[in-house]
């Protein structure tokens, strides 16, 4: 069933790339793609969750699981998430930093619907530069923790990352009046996954404000010894 489910939310994700990006009371945010996509599949969604929906919370979307697990059709929530990519290259003088890429996504949430080998996932999201009105298919280099690639003997790459990703994946919504707890559903820190009561976030529920826009920045840098 959650595999079931799983496609078919990264199929309805895929649809939507390039088209006029979902909307709430509050306007275009990244909340507004998910919430609505769960809603229309018969899932639950951040609403249902155990942790209140407000404007800076880590929504919780589903089942909780390890960021090493996820695959397609997954959720996941950033919080404070910024990726540093710096290419050197190796002068007489040392390493120098010919090009840099910073993507922030302070506070947001994007469908997975590529896992890669070299670390890196694409997610389907929007509310993120250079065109937060349109929904788009991203990559993000990398989810946590920090590497360096060489590429030969003169250049190399470097990725950091900041800030935290947690990853989810969806269920069906329960039947009315049936417990909210699934078979195989792990129970959440702090007991069982409720029902925040009078929070319709894809309706405008008051406890929620739009989430800043995600960014990307080039540079080039100065040289590294």
């Amino acid at each position: 069933m959650s595999d079931d489910l799983n496609a078919k939310l990264k199929a309805e994700a895929e649809k939507l790339v390039g088209r006029d990006a979902l909307v709430s009371k509050f306007g275009i945010d990244c909340f507004a793609l998910v919430d609505k996509l769960l809603r229309q599949l018969g899932a639950e969604t951040a609403a249902d969750g155990s942790v209140a929906v407000t404007s800076k919370a880590d929504y919780d979307w589903g089942d909780g699981i390890m960021l090493t697990s996820i695959q397609p059709g997954d959720i996941l929530q950033f919080s404070k998430h910024v990726v540093t990519v710096q290419k050197f290259t190796r002068t007489d003088s040392g390493w120098f930093e010919t090009e840099a890429r910073i993507l922030t996504r302070p506070h947001h949430t994007g469908i997975v619907v590529a896992v890669h080998k070299d670390g890196s996932v694409t997610v389907v999201e929007q509310n993120v530069a250079p065109n937060p009105k349109k929904v788009r298919r991203s990559v993000i280099p990398r989810l946590e923790g920090e590497e360096t690639k060489r590429i030969g003997s003169d250049e190399k790459v470097t990725t950091k990352v900041e800030g935290t990703v947690k990853a989810y994946r969806p269920v069906p919504k329960a039947p009315k009046g049936a417990s909210l707890m699934h078979p195989g559903r792990s129970v959440p820190a702090g007991g069982s996954r409720m029902v925040a009561y009078g929070v319709v976030p894809s309706q405008g529920g008051v406890k929620r404000m739009p989430g800043p826009v995600g960014l990307e920045t080039s540079k080039v840098g100065d040289v590294v010894a």
